[in-house]
Protein backbone atom coordinates (compact mmCIF):
# COMPACT_ATOMS: atom_id res chain seq x y z
CA UNK A 1 0.00 0.00 0.00
CA UNK A 2 1.24 3.50 -0.67
CA UNK A 3 0.14 7.04 -0.67
CA UNK A 4 0.40 9.15 -3.70
CA UNK A 5 -0.63 13.28 -3.39
CA UNK A 6 -1.64 15.51 -6.20
CA UNK A 7 -2.87 18.68 -6.26
CA UNK A 8 -3.80 18.22 -2.55
CA UNK A 9 -5.55 14.65 -3.57
CA UNK A 10 -4.64 11.65 -1.63
CA UNK A 11 -4.77 8.32 -3.74
CA UNK A 12 -4.78 5.27 -1.82
CA UNK A 13 -3.70 2.22 -3.73
CA UNK A 14 -4.53 -1.34 -2.02
CA UNK A 15 -3.24 -4.64 -3.27
CA UNK A 16 -5.92 -5.32 -5.37
CA UNK A 17 -5.83 -2.57 -7.58
CA UNK A 18 -3.27 -1.97 -10.28
CA UNK A 19 -0.56 0.45 -9.02
CA UNK A 20 0.10 1.15 -12.12
CA UNK A 21 -2.84 1.98 -13.41
CA UNK A 22 -3.33 4.69 -10.34
CA UNK A 23 0.02 5.97 -11.69
CA UNK A 24 -1.27 6.80 -15.36
CA UNK A 25 -4.76 8.12 -13.90
CA UNK A 26 -2.21 10.76 -11.85
CA UNK A 27 -0.07 11.27 -15.01
CA UNK A 28 2.74 9.67 -13.82
CA UNK A 29 5.54 10.46 -11.32
CA UNK A 30 8.36 12.17 -11.20
CA UNK A 31 11.16 11.41 -8.90
CA UNK A 32 13.82 14.58 -8.08
CA UNK A 33 16.87 13.86 -6.26
CA UNK A 34 19.07 16.54 -4.73
CA UNK A 35 22.50 16.82 -6.88
CA UNK A 36 24.74 16.44 -3.59
CA UNK A 37 27.55 16.61 -6.13
CA UNK A 38 28.26 19.14 -9.52
CA UNK A 39 29.22 17.92 -12.32
CA UNK A 40 31.39 19.92 -12.70
CA UNK A 41 35.62 19.67 -12.15
CA UNK A 42 36.64 19.86 -15.96
CA UNK A 43 37.89 23.58 -16.11
CA UNK A 44 37.33 24.72 -19.57
CA UNK A 45 33.06 24.06 -18.76
CA UNK A 46 30.83 26.75 -20.02
CA UNK A 47 29.23 27.61 -16.61
CA UNK A 48 32.62 29.57 -15.29
CA UNK A 49 32.25 31.71 -18.15
CA UNK A 50 32.39 35.83 -16.60
CA UNK A 51 33.83 34.55 -13.07
CA UNK A 52 36.74 35.44 -11.20
CA UNK A 53 38.85 32.25 -11.49
CA UNK A 54 41.17 31.78 -8.31
CA UNK A 55 44.62 29.68 -8.73
CA UNK A 56 45.21 27.52 -5.62
CA UNK A 57 48.41 25.09 -5.89
CA UNK A 58 49.29 22.96 -4.05
CA UNK A 59 52.39 20.42 -3.41
CA UNK A 60 52.40 17.03 -1.98
CA UNK A 61 55.22 16.06 -0.61
CA UNK A 62 56.93 14.38 2.61
CA UNK A 63 59.26 16.03 4.91
CA UNK A 64 60.53 15.35 8.66
CA UNK A 65 58.87 18.47 11.12
CA UNK A 66 60.08 18.80 14.66
CA UNK A 67 57.17 17.82 17.40
CA UNK A 68 58.44 19.34 19.95
CA UNK A 69 57.72 17.24 22.65
CA UNK A 70 57.72 14.08 20.59
CA UNK A 71 61.06 14.46 18.77
CA UNK A 72 60.89 14.47 14.77
CA UNK A 73 57.45 13.51 12.43
CA UNK A 74 57.92 11.59 9.49
CA UNK A 75 54.85 14.10 7.97
CA UNK A 76 52.71 14.56 4.90
CA UNK A 77 52.58 17.98 4.05
CA UNK A 78 50.60 20.33 1.57
CA UNK A 79 53.01 22.44 0.69
CA UNK A 80 55.70 21.97 3.03
CA UNK A 81 53.83 23.18 6.17
CA UNK A 82 50.46 22.39 8.60
CA UNK A 83 48.34 22.79 8.15
CA UNK A 84 48.24 23.40 4.10
CA UNK A 85 48.04 26.92 3.30
CA UNK A 86 44.46 28.46 3.50
CA UNK A 87 42.31 28.86 0.62
CA UNK A 88 39.84 32.23 0.97
CA UNK A 89 37.96 33.23 -2.02
CA UNK A 90 34.46 34.58 -2.90
CA UNK A 91 31.34 33.47 -2.98
CA UNK A 92 30.75 32.59 -6.92
CA UNK A 93 34.63 32.41 -7.54
CA UNK A 94 36.36 29.75 -9.82
CA UNK A 95 38.72 27.77 -8.05
CA UNK A 96 41.23 26.15 -9.76
CA UNK A 97 42.96 23.66 -7.69
CA UNK A 98 46.21 22.13 -8.71
CA UNK A 99 48.64 19.53 -6.85
CA UNK A 100 51.34 18.64 -7.78
CA UNK A 101 53.38 15.33 -6.67
CA UNK A 102 57.23 15.72 -6.99
CA UNK A 103 59.09 12.58 -8.28
CA UNK A 104 60.77 10.95 -5.70
CA UNK A 105 57.58 11.23 -2.89
CA UNK A 106 57.14 7.60 -1.87
CA UNK A 107 53.09 7.63 -2.73
CA UNK A 108 50.82 9.39 -4.77
CA UNK A 109 48.41 12.14 -2.68
CA UNK A 110 44.58 13.30 -3.68
CA UNK A 111 42.68 16.53 -2.84
CA UNK A 112 39.26 16.30 -1.18
CA UNK A 113 37.97 20.45 -1.29
CA UNK A 114 34.89 20.14 1.21
CA UNK A 115 34.35 23.73 -0.55
CA UNK A 116 33.13 22.28 -3.74
CA UNK A 117 30.29 20.03 -4.62
CA UNK A 118 32.46 18.16 -6.96
CA UNK A 119 33.92 14.34 -5.86
CA UNK A 120 37.87 13.74 -5.17
CA UNK A 121 37.49 10.58 -6.60
CA UNK A 122 37.04 9.63 -9.24
CA UNK A 123 36.65 13.43 -10.54
CA UNK A 124 40.55 13.85 -9.21
CA UNK A 125 41.81 10.92 -7.81
CA UNK A 126 45.33 9.77 -6.88
CA UNK A 127 47.82 11.84 -8.38
CA UNK A 128 51.06 10.29 -8.95
CA UNK A 129 54.94 11.19 -7.86
CA UNK A 130 56.09 13.15 -11.03
CA UNK A 131 53.22 14.26 -11.97
CA UNK A 132 50.33 17.19 -11.69
CA UNK A 133 46.65 17.42 -11.89
CA UNK A 134 43.58 20.21 -11.77
CA UNK A 135 40.34 20.31 -11.27
CA UNK A 136 37.75 23.09 -11.09
CA UNK A 137 34.74 24.39 -9.06
CA UNK A 138 32.89 26.96 -8.60
CA UNK A 139 32.58 28.10 -4.65
CA UNK A 140 29.04 28.10 -3.89
CA UNK A 141 28.16 28.05 -0.40
CA UNK A 142 29.73 30.65 1.81
CA UNK A 143 31.64 29.52 5.22
CA UNK A 144 34.75 27.74 6.53
CA UNK A 145 35.72 24.28 5.30
CA UNK A 146 38.28 21.40 5.40
CA UNK A 147 40.39 20.46 2.80
CA UNK A 148 42.68 17.11 3.14
CA UNK A 149 44.02 14.47 0.64
CA UNK A 150 42.17 12.09 -0.30
CA UNK A 151 45.04 9.44 -0.08
CA UNK A 152 45.22 7.06 -2.63
CA UNK A 153 42.02 6.90 -4.32
CA UNK A 154 40.68 6.79 -0.47
CA UNK A 155 42.85 3.95 0.79
CA UNK A 156 45.42 5.41 3.74
CA UNK A 157 43.36 8.78 3.91
CA UNK A 158 43.15 8.25 7.88
CA UNK A 159 47.11 8.36 7.43
CA UNK A 160 47.51 10.88 4.77
CA UNK A 161 45.19 13.34 6.99
CA UNK A 162 46.69 12.43 10.52
CA UNK A 163 50.34 12.80 9.26
CA UNK A 164 49.49 16.97 8.26
CA UNK A 165 47.66 17.24 4.97
CA UNK A 166 44.82 19.37 5.91
CA UNK A 167 43.99 23.15 5.50
CA UNK A 168 40.69 24.71 5.48
CA UNK A 169 39.03 26.98 2.73
CA UNK A 170 36.98 30.12 3.51
CA UNK A 171 34.24 31.61 1.04
CA UNK A 172 33.39 34.87 1.99
CA UNK A 173 29.76 35.58 0.87
CA UNK A 174 29.38 37.79 -1.92
CA UNK A 175 27.63 41.06 -0.24
CA UNK A 176 30.09 40.84 2.05
CA UNK A 177 29.08 40.00 6.25
CA UNK A 178 25.87 41.59 7.92
CA UNK A 179 26.26 43.73 11.01
CA UNK A 180 26.30 42.09 14.51
CA UNK A 181 22.53 42.97 16.02
CA UNK A 182 22.44 43.07 20.00
CA UNK A 183 19.50 43.75 21.51
CA UNK A 184 19.36 45.49 24.78
CA UNK A 185 16.87 47.90 26.22
CA UNK A 186 16.39 51.33 27.66
CA UNK A 187 13.87 53.73 28.58
CA UNK A 188 11.96 56.03 26.44
CA UNK A 189 11.23 59.74 26.81
CA UNK A 190 8.04 58.20 28.39
CA UNK A 191 8.99 56.00 31.02
CA UNK A 192 8.51 52.47 29.16
CA UNK A 193 11.16 49.84 28.70
CA UNK A 194 11.72 49.11 24.93
CA UNK A 195 14.11 47.16 22.97
CA UNK A 196 16.96 48.91 21.89
CA UNK A 197 18.72 47.52 18.90
CA UNK A 198 22.77 47.89 18.56
CA UNK A 199 24.29 46.90 15.62
CA UNK A 200 28.17 47.06 14.91
CA UNK A 201 30.50 46.39 12.15
CA UNK A 202 31.34 42.91 10.58
CA UNK A 203 35.21 43.46 10.49
CA UNK A 204 36.89 41.64 13.18
CA UNK A 205 40.21 40.51 13.93
CA UNK A 206 40.53 36.70 12.58
CA UNK A 207 42.27 33.78 13.94
CA UNK A 208 42.32 30.27 12.14
CA UNK A 209 42.69 27.47 14.60
CA UNK A 210 42.90 24.26 13.07
CA UNK A 211 43.56 21.57 15.56
CA UNK A 212 44.16 17.91 14.85
CA UNK A 213 45.96 14.46 16.97
CA UNK A 214 49.24 12.96 16.13
CA UNK A 215 49.61 8.94 16.45
CA UNK A 216 53.23 8.47 16.41
CA UNK A 217 55.66 5.34 17.12
CA UNK A 218 59.29 5.71 16.30
CA UNK A 219 57.99 9.30 14.20
CA UNK A 220 56.17 7.25 12.33
CA UNK A 221 51.76 7.10 11.90
CA UNK A 222 50.73 4.45 13.83
CA UNK A 223 46.98 3.44 12.87
CA UNK A 224 46.49 1.28 16.20
CA UNK A 225 47.20 3.73 18.18
CA UNK A 226 44.31 5.99 16.50
CA UNK A 227 42.19 2.94 16.57
CA UNK A 228 42.52 3.04 20.02
CA UNK A 229 42.22 6.58 20.91
CA UNK A 230 45.78 6.39 22.18
CA UNK A 231 47.04 9.78 20.85
CA UNK A 232 50.90 11.00 20.99
CA UNK A 233 49.92 14.70 20.79
CA UNK A 234 46.99 17.48 20.24
CA UNK A 235 48.32 20.00 18.24
CA UNK A 236 46.59 23.23 17.65
CA UNK A 237 48.17 24.80 13.67
CA UNK A 238 50.29 21.72 13.31
CA UNK A 239 52.19 22.16 16.69
CA UNK A 240 51.61 21.35 20.41
CA UNK A 241 52.01 24.79 22.00
CA UNK A 242 51.29 26.39 18.66
CA UNK A 243 49.87 29.58 19.62
CA UNK A 244 53.45 30.60 20.68
CA UNK A 245 55.00 33.32 18.03
CA UNK A 246 58.78 32.08 16.85
CA UNK A 247 61.28 34.52 15.32
CA UNK A 248 59.63 35.94 11.61
CA UNK A 249 56.73 37.94 14.01
CA UNK A 250 59.47 38.70 16.78
CA UNK A 251 61.35 40.28 13.75
CA UNK A 252 58.09 42.19 12.51
CA UNK A 253 56.77 43.25 15.40
CA UNK A 254 60.40 44.52 17.58
CA UNK A 255 63.11 43.34 15.30
CA UNK A 256 64.52 40.88 18.41
CA UNK A 257 64.15 37.41 17.24
CA UNK A 258 65.15 36.47 20.34
CA UNK A 259 62.53 37.71 22.44
CA UNK A 260 59.62 36.15 23.70
CA UNK A 261 60.46 32.38 22.46
CA UNK A 262 59.21 29.67 25.08
CA UNK A 263 61.48 27.22 26.28
CA UNK A 264 60.19 24.36 24.92
CA UNK A 265 59.98 25.56 21.48
CA UNK A 266 62.94 24.26 19.39
CA UNK A 267 61.15 25.32 15.89
CA UNK A 268 62.15 28.78 16.62
CA UNK A 269 63.62 29.39 13.08
CA UNK A 270 61.71 31.75 10.57
CA UNK A 271 62.30 29.16 7.62
CA UNK A 272 59.55 26.70 9.29
CA UNK A 273 56.91 28.15 7.68
CA UNK A 274 54.41 25.79 9.21
CA UNK A 275 55.37 27.19 12.79
CA UNK A 276 54.76 30.87 12.25
CA UNK A 277 51.54 30.89 14.49
CA UNK A 278 50.99 34.05 17.03
CA UNK A 279 49.75 34.61 20.03
CA UNK A 280 45.92 36.18 20.29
Amino acid sequence: TFTAQLNATAFDVKSEVSALQKIQEMGGLELVMPAAFAATGDCDAAEFEGRTVVDFPLTGVSIDLPTGLAGDFNAMTFSEQIPGPTLRVTQGDVVRMTLTVPDGEPTPHGNDMHASQVTAVPTFGAVQPGTSKTYCYIAEVPGVYKYHCSGVNVAAMDQHVLQGMYGIAIVDPIDGYSKLMVEKTTVNANGDVTRDRQFYSADALEFQLQYNQLYITDGNYDQTKMFGHQHTLTTVNGQALGYVPNEIHNLLNNGDVNKNIFVLQPWNSMDLKQYQSQLM
